[in-house]
């Protein structure tokens, strides 16, 4: 598979390639396409390439780890190392020039303990002229902030740099799939809506085959042998180990809707006032769940925030696969993908108003400040207000999955103008717009004074965000 839109990322790394010594931390949910980048800026340079798995053994490891040092820096066959900080240490102070890429470097904390503070030392007491450039990769965030974040942690301050590779933008996902090959616009935003901004889904699709949903859900998820069969729970094991089993009821729970602490503390076994530790897990080091406010309020002081399954992939499995474990575990493909069928129509709609919103919220904010959807207490809701405070004005709008004709765009108008009172905010000149895949008689509409937003608009909007975070270098 190509490699796709992730020339920033590429263009930060290499400057810390030239600014050698460097140590470089590149986090980020697993399958967000991290190793990719990983492997785009060590190729063709003196690098090597190290990936920890916790299934081997210290020796075993180490041993590996030897001999690819051997292959790629000409050392001599009898060359040995009696520890890995042995081999990092000959790294960072003797081997010149090299870039040292360790892949789930978080997992080193089970594998070889005393490495985290070894390597501190090794670090802090490099040579001036070292050459190395060290690249710790690692998809469990939680262990990765307690090495690195963590005031006190064992590399607390060492890193240069902190870069959280975020999923692909609905944009970049679609440019992923253009390049398998898939040409239509619904099956790309089918697929958007199963997958989200997950590169290495697209990849499988490639590898098995997949040009559609039906296909990428079949042979990637619902087959006794696909390859995603298992995803939601390894990464949930690797994160969060024997406490996987709570995070698993709180995302169904999310799943079927229930979005407050209470109506989730119902539906499991963890209290509403103990709730927030587990949340603030799946927000801040999975990127699994999301917060989200009425747009009027005020996140720090409100109570009429709402919790959501984020991720695409996960929000399909606790959507359609965790409910119906039986049916997967047995192998009822046919039954199963009945009910999947059934519910895509409202899945597609939730998943396409959240990434709408997300595509369109850079260009809106230079118009109007405020912009997010809209409840209150009585069950009213709006799927997208903008406001601008200072100028009196707001933006209602719409969201719709499907091609609207003319006839149904306006009456979808109609019916956000009379829901436009609903909002707590006295506007001197309120807008109303709409939302879709698309809207025939586009131009009429617009020049009755209303604002109309197509997918190409989303995609074009869509790509001016940047799918990464990066953190300042340390003082």
């Amino acid at each position: 598979m190509e490699f796709y839109d992730r020339e920033e990322e590429l263009a930060l790394l290499e400057e810390f390639d030239r600014k050698r010594p460097s140590f470089i931390v590149l986090t980020g949910r697993r399958r967000v396409g991290k190793t990719a980048i990983l492997r785009r800026l060590i190729e063709g340079k003196r690098a090597l390439y190290l990936y920890v798995d916790d299934r081997k053994g210290r020796e075993v490891q180490l041993s590996e780890f030897t001999a690819i040092a051997r292959e790629r820096l000409g050392l001599p066959d009898h060359t040995r190392f009696d520890t890995l900080s042995g081999l990092l240490r000959y790294l960072v102070e003797e081997a010149g020039d090299v870039i040292v890429a360790i892949d789930e470097f978080q997992r080193l904390q089970r594998t070889d303990p005393p490495l985290m503070t070894e390597l501190q030392d090794i670090w802090d007491g490099r040579p001036k002229g070292s050459g190395a450039y060290l690249l710790a990769s690692g998809s469990s965030m939680g262990m990765m902030r307690r090495v690195f974040l963590d005031t006190g942690a064992p590399l607390f301050k060492r890193a240069d740099n902190i870069i959280t590779v975020r999923p692909f933008t609905m944009a970049g996902a679609f440019e992923m799939m253009a390049g398998l090959g898939i040409k239509d616009l619904g099956e790309r935003l089918d697929l958007f809506c199963l997958f989200g901004g997950m590169a290495y889904y697209y990849a499988m699709m490639e590898r098995y085959g997949a040009t559609s949903r039906r296909e990428a859900m079949d042979r990637l998820v619902l087959d006794e042998m696909a390859p995603l069969r298992n995803e939601v729970r390894d990464v949930m094991v690797e994160e969060f180990g024997r406490e996987h089993p709570t995070y698993f009821e709180i995302l169904s729970a999310l799943a079927q809707g229930k979005c407050t602490k209470k109506e989730i503390g119902d539906l499991t076994h963890v209290e509403a006032t103990s709730l927030s530790p587990y949340l603030s897990d799946l927000i801040d080091l999975l990127g699994l769940v999301e917060h989200v406010v009425p747009a009027t309020e005020r996140r720090e002081r409100t109570k009429k925030g709402r919790y959501r399954v984020k991720d695409s992939f996960f929000r399909f499995y606790f959507t359609f696969i965790y409910p119906n474990a039986s049916l997967y575990e047995v192998g009822a493909r046919d039954r199963l993908r009945g009910l999947i069928e059934e519910g895509w129509g409202a899945f597609r709609g939730r998943a396409f108003e959240t990434a709408a919103i997300d595509s369109l919220r850079p260009s809106l904010v230079e118009e109007y400040p405020v912009v997010g959807p809209y409840w209150d207490r009585k069950g009213n809701e709006l799927d997208l207000v903008a406001i601008d405070l200072g100028r009196k004005r707001m933006l209602v709008a719409e969201v719709k999955s499907t091609r609207l004709s003319r006839k149904e765009a306006s009456r979808v108008l109609d019916e956000v103008r009379e829901r436009a009172g609903i909002v707590p905010f006295e506007a001197e000149r309120t807008d109303l717009g709409v939302v879709a895949v698309a809207v025939d008689g586009r131009a009429a509409l617009e020049r009755e004074g209303h604002r109309v937003w197509e997918l190409g608009d989303l995609l074009a909007a869509g790509r001016g965000a940047r799918p990464h975070e990066a953190q300042g270098r340390r003082d």
